[in-house]
C-alpha cells in the first residue's frame, strides 16, 4: 500500500505510543510524507521540556527527515480548497493541514495513514488508522 503519513501518526510515533517504522517494516509499505507534514511536525517541537525536545530531535534525524515528501504546489492548494468547501457544505470543518494532506493523498493515490479518521472521511479520501485497525472510505 502507497501510505502518506499524517502527522498526528508522527506524534504518535515520537512520543512512543506506537511503533510506527515497525508497522511500515510489517506491512511494506511505500511511505511518503508531504509538505505540510514537515511545517506541521516542526511547528509542534516541544520548547519547554528539554528531554521532550531532545526525543523530538532525535525522532526527526532518524526517521521523519528521512521520508520522501511531496511537494505542495499550485495545483495541491488548489485541490485541498475544493476538499474542504465541499466538506464544509456537508456539514464539516477540517484543518487547513488534513486538507493538504487529502488533496495530496487523492492526487497521488495514497492512503492517509492517521488518528483523525473522520476529517479524512469528511474529505473524501481513503484513510487508515493503525492504531485501530480500521479503513474507512
Amino acid at each position: 500500500m502507497r501510505i502518506l503519513i499524517d502527522t498526528s501518526l508522527l506524534v504518535e510515533g515520537e512520543r512512543r505510543n506506537f511503533d510506527l517504522g515497525k508497522w511500515v517494516v510489517a506491512a511494506r509499505h511505500e511511505v511518503f510524507i508531504c509538505d505540510a507534514t514537515i511545517a506541521e511536525y516542526i511547528a509542534g517541537k516541544p520548547l519547554k521540556d528539554a528531554g521532550k525536545e531532545q526525543r523530538w530531535q532525535n525522532y526527526w534525524d532518524s526517521f521523519v527527515s528521512l521520508l520522501e515528501s511531496v511537494p505542495l504546489d499550485h495545483q495541491v492548494c488548489e485541490r485541498a480548497g475544493e476538499l474542504l468547501a465541499k466538506a464544509r457544505c456537508a456539514g464539516t470543518t477540517a484543518p487547513l493541514g488534513d486538507g493538504l494532506h487529502a488533496a495530496v493523498a487523492e492526487l497521488e493515490d495514497l492512503t492517509v495513514a492517521t488518528v483523525d479518521l473522520d476529517h479524512y472521511k469528511a474529505l473524501g479520501v481513503r484513510a487508515v488508522n493503525p492504531l485501530k485497525k480500521i479503513t474507512p472510505r
